[in-house]
């Protein structure tokens, strides 16, 4: 029956970022971000997950995953779930260590304060295959920048000498047009060439009976369909619940008491949730839940809650 309940808490976990095993304790889902090493590398984002014995009350998650699996009614299920407590806490009190499942294990000491030690070789599905990324730091991008200026700029002044000794020798150098007997008729040097090359530019285009503002470019095109970047999710900063619109009430009444004015209730899965902030942007969100538990250690285990629009 153990490795059935960590079955179940290893599912239902990262759907709902916190999952309480009745009269037990609460594990807590949180995503660490990508971090920049002093060695140039990039250390992709994973999942921590922690343990909070405070958290004891039933969010009935666990029941239901046990419900729709063995096809049994809710009380049979709350009933196993208190089975498995009680050995889980036996074990503990005997000083054993209880391993849960791919999640890690759980010890306690003599005043069965408890204990849990995330599993390092597990791996959430959403960051599988991600590995440590190497990349060019910028003062090694800017050398390089450098390094490409100089080979350009020496590339064009080794041709802009060679068309300044270019241009000289034609300056220098007559042409001689002849006629059909062999005769000079006519002397022209590097000046009167570019001259009559100039009047030429000069000359008014003829007409073509279709005006200049009519020619447009084939390949000019415009797109004004907007670019839909609605978000079709709503991320809560969650501090706490209740299975009851009365106790959640009473809960909203005491968290606003605490300074929170814009906090509320969320409902979603039999729940009533109170939620202190909400956001569209989910890197906004686990921003501001990381500032959140900083600032307010009270709220330390406050998690993100996702529901779709």
């Amino acid at each position: 029956m153990e490795k059935t309940i960590f079955k179940y808490l290893e599912f239902s976990l990262p759907i709902h970022n916190c999952v309480i095993i009745p009269d037990f304790g609460g594990f807590i889902l949180n995503m660490e971000p990508a971090i920049f090493l002093s060695t140039g590398e990039i250390d992709p984002p994973k999942h921590n997950i922690v343990f909070n014995a405070e958290l004891s009350h039933d969010d009935g998650i666990i029941a239901s995953c046990i419900v729709k699996d063995e096809n049994i009614s809710y009380n049979a299920a709350c009933k196993k779930i208190k089975e498995f407590v009680a050995a889980i806490k036996k074990e503990l009190k005997n000083g054993k260590t209880v391993p849960c499942g791919n999640l890690g294990s759980l010890t306690s000491d003599n005043g069965m304060n408890i204990t849990f030690v995330r599993s390092k070789t597990f791996a959430w599905p959403a960051f599988f295959g991600l590995y440590p990324a190497g990349i060019k730091q910028l003062a090694e991008i800017d050398k390089m920048s450098v390094r490409a200026r100089r080979d350009t700029s020496l590339k064009y002044t080794i041709g802009s000498i060679a068309a300044a000794v270019a241009a000289v020798v034609l300056f220098m150098t007559p042409i001689h047009i002849k006629d059909s007997n062999n005769r000079v008729i006519q002397n022209a040097d590097f000046i009167s060439t570019v001259t009559s090359s100039l009047s030429y530019l000069h000359k008014e285009p003829e007409k073509t009976g279709m005006p200049a503002d009519s020619i447009k470019p084939a390949d000019v095109a415009s797109d004004d369909s907007p670019v839909n970047t609605k978000s079709v999710r709503t991320y809560y900063i969650i501090v706490g619940g209740e299975n009851t619109i009365g106790k959640a009430d009473k809960l909203l009444s005491k968290i606003k008491s605490y300074g929170f004015e814009d906090a509320d209730i969320v409902e979603g899965g039999d729940r009533y949730r109170i939620y202190i902030s909400s956001f569209d942007d989910k890197t906004l969100a686990e921003s501001f839940l990381d500032t959140f538990r900083k600032e307010n250690p009270e709220f330390e285990t406050a998690w993100l809650y996702s529901k779709r629009k």
